[in-house]
């Protein structure tokens, strides 16, 4: 899932196109490649997160309510430039493809459990979310 799931975010092209203009606006202080690396660790680690949420059936708010806290919490201490870009790392995560990747995981893990579950948004709602904090 980790492996998987970072390699599809380091190719999404809207991730990519967040990244050039990162760089460009920061005239080159803020690499693209960073902010890839970064953003793609944290789906990464949403992604893996997600798997455990499904494979030991934690409840989804167990999850994301801490998480969209810690969020609020660092959006309040940071400066808005910082900020802007984080929370648009969680919305480019939602791309053409890493979505079909964790969406497809999420239904095929469903499926290992009794009885079948479809959790392939809780999935990427929890793939969501971890890029904000990292």
């Amino acid at each position: 899932a980790f492996f998987g799931t970072f390699a599809a975010q380091v190719a999404e092209p809207s991730l990519n196109v967040l990244g050039e203009t990162v760089e460009r606006l920061t005239n080159g202080s803020f690499r693209r490649l960073v902010l890839v690396y970064v953003v793609a660790f944290g789906v990464a680690v949403g992604t893996c997160v997600g798997v455990m949420k499904v494979l030991w059936d934690i409840s989804m708010w167990k999850i994301l309510v801490p998480m969209y806290a810690i969020s609020l919490a660092l959006t309040a201490i940071f400066s808005n430039g910082i900020v802007c870009v984080a929370w648009d790392a969680g919305g480019v995560t939602t791309g053409s493809v890493t979505v079909p990747l964790i969406l497809a995981m999420g239904l095929g893990l469903g499926k290992k459990r009794q009885p079948p579950v479809a959790d392939g948004f809780g999935l990427l709602g929890c793939a969501s979310v971890f890029p904000i904090v990292t």
